[in-house]
């Protein structure tokens, strides 16, 4: 009895290792900030995102992540005030592989993000100054792949995380929405 339970976990412990690859993604694309701009004069809620993540499949659908998410910033501006609020975050979290055809892949991604949010401010002829806040958040992701090789595929993806800057009785937060192309690889 003591043989077939040693010979079972030999075979699971082969499988899972067989299984096993790491992984890595690059991506840049457009970020989109959802904070209020009611009543400044111009408002630009547009920028560059991006992410750079590092995975290890632990399963053939399952593996662990960690990301660092670029996710761009917004800025405003009315009457010789401007203001930006940026945001980059570092992550770990999971990720689902599913193949959908024999090219076709999907992957939702899920996790918790340590978000530093920085807030600077400059007054025309006075100065400026910045500050930043940290939060953890939750972070979700999907993607849709086409592979290019037995290693390579090309992503598109949708992320979204949380921004949060509460001090100094400024209480500013929005979700965080990033779409971009990029490429994943096998090693």
């Amino acid at each position: 009895m003591k043989i077939q339970h040693a010979s079972a976990l030999a075979i699971l412990v082969f499988c899972t290792a067989a299984a096993a690859q790491p992984y890595g993604v690059v991506s840049v694309g457009v970020s989109h900030l959802g904070v209020d701009c009611e009543g400044v004069a111009t408002c630009d809620k547009t920028d560059v995102g991006g992410k750079v993540i590092g995975g290890y499949k632990f399963a053939p659908n399952w593996a662990a992540e960690l990301g660092w998410f670029e996710y761009g910033k917004a800025t405003a501006g009315d009457m010789g005030v401007s203001v930006s609020i940026r945001n980059t975050a570092l992550g770990f979290g999971a990720a689902y592989h599913q193949d959908l055809t024999a090219d076709w892949n999907a992957v939702a991604r899920f996790g918790l993000a340590r978000v530093e949010t920085k807030l600077s401010g400059s007054v025309s002829g006075v100065g400026s100054a910045s500050d930043t806040d940290k939060n953890t958040t939750a972070y979700l992701g999907m993607s849709v792949g086409y592979r290019l090789s037995q290693a390579t595929t090309l992503e598109l993806a949708w992320d979204y995380g949380r921004s949060k800057f509460n001090k100094y009785g400024i209480d500013e937060s929005g979700g965080i929405h990033v779409l971009s192309i990029g490429l994943s690889s096998g090693f």
